[in-house]
């Protein structure tokens, strides 16, 4: 500033009756702030221009310093789905020397694994998923770039469906025999009189609706039911006291229930053991080989086209026996792979002139199973 103050006396030394000193300051206020303009001008030009080249600086020795990384932008973390809905996971992948492949983690495991064709540099990635069950499920994403370096993704838990009730299940340790109700007497007293306790028959009552089954064991068939706040009489238990044997309330001989779905009441010290029927064996079931899916054929479009915004992605339907569940498509063009799924057989797509595409498309049946990408088709757009 002192510098600038000088510059500006000696240039107006002849002019100091004309240029008051509250003239000087202001020109020097204008100029500090012309040059804070200049110099944050330059910093935010320096921070776009950052982000259009992938953050890649230069060192003093001319090399170059690339970050890669992958995320997991869809779903949010804590996302709640269905049982039976398609979990659509997507990750924004970037990697100087292209991504050779792309592995989806459930639980720590790999489910699917994608190799973008071309190597994925600078774009999305989508996954499709459907879970068979439902339960708390941790996802996360792994990216090998073209220069066998490994990177994943930080970890998106996601709820499907409600906490299940547990299923009727033989225990495989012995149960305490806890289960008995012991009532609760008022007596009067008097001072001949002493009260004495006497139980009832056994009986079980069912808390709910259950199964009342040929044996102890899910292996064997239900044959009769005990619904909800319904009684029977307790004829006989297993050795571990965690099944009884009850009459049948529908008449016809006992059967077996499962005492993790009834109260018992009564004396049970007499109930005697039973010894189980034989276990059912399971009739063979007949596993017919699979059928391979076919990979669609696309019709269109191809060639070279028209300048326009938007075309539509046409191909052949394909049938199987375990149904189609949705198909998914990849474009590729200018060394970007944008990907999508439909239930369709045509998509509209966005594009822009001056560009070259290349686009396949594959089906994914009701079980699943992923079938093979199709040829690509192409086309340009001058």
């Amino acid at each position: 500033m002192r510098a600038i103050l000088d510059q500006v006396r000696r240039i107006g030394r002849g002019f100091t009756r004309i240029y008051t000193d509250e003239k000087i300051k202001e020109s020097v206020s204008i100029y500090v702030c012309r040059r804070h303009a200049e110099r944050s001008r330059r910093i935010f030009i320096l921070a776009i221009a950052l982000l259009l080249t992938g953050c890649t600086l230069d060192t003093p020795s001319g090399e170059s310093v690339s970050t890669a990384a992958i995320s997991i932008y869809e779903p949010a973390d804590g996302a709640q789905y269905q049982l039976g809905d398609l979990v659509k996971v997507r990750s924004l992948a970037s990697a100087p020397d292209g991504a050779a492949s792309v592995e989806l983690l459930v639980n720590g495991q790999v489910i699917r694994n994608d190799n973008p064709d071309p190597v994925l540099k600078n774009g999305a990635m989508l996954q499709p998923w459907q879970p068979t069950e439902a339960g708390l499920y941790a996802l996360q994403t792994r990216m090998t770039t073209a220069s066998g370096a490994v990177l994943e993704s930080g970890i998106v838990t996601i709820q499907v469906g409600a906490a299940e009730t547990a299923p009727e299940t033989v225990p495989t340790t012995a149960v305490p025999e806890d289960a008995t109700i012991t009532p609760t007497l008022t007596s009067t007293l008097t001072p001949s009189i002493t009260p004495s306790l006497t139980l009832g028959p056994p009986m079980a009552t069912a808390n709910e609706n259950s199964n009342c089954r040929f044996g102890p064991g899910q292996v064997y068939d239900v044959i009769s039911y005990l619904n909800h706040n319904q009684s029977a009489p307790i004829t006989g238990r297993n050795a571990e006291t965690t099944w009884w044997v009850i009459e049948r309330v529908d008449g016809g001989g006992t059967c077996w229930i499962w005492d993790g779905v009834v109260t018992v009441s009564g004396d049970t010290s007499q109930v005697p053991v039973v010894q189980p029927p034989p276990t059912p064996t399971p009739t063979p079931t007949f596993t017919p080989s699979p059928v391979p899916l076919a990979a669609p054929k696309p019709i269109g479009p191809s060639g070279s086209l028209p300048c326009t915004s938007t075309v539509f992605l046409e191909w052949q339907p394909v049938s199987h026996p375990n149904g189609i569940s949705y198909y998914e498509w990849r474009v590729t063009y200018s060394g970007v792979t944008d990907s999508g799924t439909t239930t369709s057989t045509s998509v509209e797509y966005f594009v822009t002139c001056s560009a070259s595409y290349s686009w396949q498309v594959r089906v994914v049946d009701g079980k699943g199973n992923i079938g093979p990408w199709s040829d690509y088709a192409t086309f340009n757009i001058p």
